[in-house]
């Protein structure tokens, strides 16, 4: 046989040079799943659901307090929770006392509730970062169905003198601005104050407002 030439042997050395690395080069650069550094992809805001009840104490401004008396106002609502915003709508119920013996112009007739019956949209901005507390604020678009029964003297000018004996629309707005106190795993208390205002719609001569502090519940369940 003929003796290989040096021009022969350096390509060989450097192939196997290079055959020898390659299976290092791989064991070194492969990352094992349990080594903590796989690749996690981004994720978006999780969705979940948030609902919630209240009591308050709606409070007419710019009403003899005499006549128009602070009153109650259950709520309850159901939204979609996705991070920083919350889409929701709930129902509600208020009454306020009427007392007509204090009416100038009117027959008497003692304490009558004024009736409320309302639906509300509402759009939430909240700041779920603060793990304790939930704070937020909204605002809602009030669908509002009024009632007081009827009365006999209407000389009085005011719209608790008026004969409305039956549910009539006015619509009217609400923001809300609170807070959820963490107590469990998915459960705060709410705290906060509203204001609304009604249009004269239907039923009132006129604007109307009032504010109402509110104590409540709010579950807020698991991201999915």
């Amino acid at each position: 046989m003929r003796r290989m030439s040096l021009v022969h042997w350096v390509p060989l050395a450097v192939a196997l040079v290079a055959l020898s690395a390659t299976p290092r080069a791989l064991a070194e650069d492969y990352v094992p799943a349990s080594s903590g550094k796989r690749f996690t992809p981004v994720r978006g805001p999780g969705l979940r659901v948030i609902a919630g009840a209240t009591l308050g104490v709606p409070i007419f401004l710019k009403v003899d307090r005499d006549v128009v008396r602070p009153g109650a106002d259950l709520y309850a609502w159901v939204g979609l929770d996705i991070g920083w915003l919350v889409f929701a709508a709930g129902f509600g119920a208020s009454w306020n006392a009427i007392d007509l013996g204090q009416v100038p112009g009117t027959d008497g007739g003692g304490r009558s509730p004024l009736s409320r019956l309302y639906i509300e949209p509402e759009i939430r901005f909240q700041v779920p970062k603060a793990k304790p507390v939930l704070p937020y604020i909204s605002g809602a678009f009030d669908a509002n169905w009024w009632k007081y029964r009827d009365v006999q003297e209407v000389s009085c000018g005011f719209w608790y003198c008026a004969n409305r004996a039956r549910f009539t629309f006015a619509p009217g707005f609400t923001g809300k601005v609170g807070i959820g106190i963490k107590t469990g795993k998915r459960i705060y208390i709410d705290v906060g104050v509203k204001y609304s205002f009604t249009g004269a719609g239907n039923f009132f001569d006129s604007t109307q407002r009032w504010v109402s502090p509110f104590v409540g519940v709010i579950y807020r369940g698991d991201a999915g």
